[in-house]
């Protein structure tokens, strides 16, 4: 089956989508995803979730543990794990 220059399958459009936002996406790509979403109201709905979703986490104002935190996290669980095999 040959394959069409214009139109593509779903998951290729939400691929496309999702390199899109992160500037990833060829002109190209980015004017066959347009053009799906012309027809496609799936497609349309994966996008808007895909920027809400985005949007949220860039506004989030997630802490994340500081690298001395994560090893001693890291090394407790480990002391943690090993003291469980002794048993």
């Amino acid at each position: 089956m040959k394959k069409s220059i214009l139109f593509i399958s779903c998951d290729e459009a939400m691929e496309i989508c999702d390199r899109s936002q992160y500037g990833e996406a060829s002109f190209w790509e980015k004017l066959k995803l347009n053009f799906r979403f012309c027809w496609c109201k799936m497609t349309r709905s994966y996008s808007k979730q895909n920027k809400k979703l985005t949007k949220i986490v860039k506004d989030s104002n997630v802490e994340c543990l500081k690298e001395e935190e994560r090893q001693d996290l890291h090394q407790t669980f480990d002391a943690f794990l090993r003291k469980q095999d002794q048993y």
